[in-house]
């Protein structure tokens, strides 16, 4: 299913699902997982005595490194805007609360 218009999806806090508190953990978690993928892409990225003689092939392989870490940048992105507009709900929810 692809979320053509980029709106972020949060969960719909209530007593027969995960508190926010779990909600917010498992996301800072999924974080911090791609952030050390981000890092293991980084410390893997080709190096130019690992591909030559063949002309080309050295920049075909950077490319495809950066494609590699474009993805798992916007994934990170991604995780953490739906953590914050989660973070805001709960906020907003508990400002109603006190109200």
């Amino acid at each position: 299913m692809d979320n053509a218009d980029n709106t972020i999806v949060t969960p719909i806090i209530h007593p027969n699902g995960d508190s926010a508190e779990v909600l917010l953990t498992n996301l800072k978690e999924a974080f911090r997982a791609v952030r050390a993928a981000i890092e293991a892409v980084y410390s893997c990225a080709p190096n130019g005595r690992n591909y030559y003689p063949e002309p080309g092939r050295f920049e075909r392989a950077l490319v495809q490194n950066d494609e590699r870490l474009a993805k798992l940048l916007a994934v990170k992105q991604s995780i953490r805007d739906e953590a914050i507009a989660l973070q805001r709900i709960v906020t907003s929810a508990r400002t109603t609360m006190l109200s």
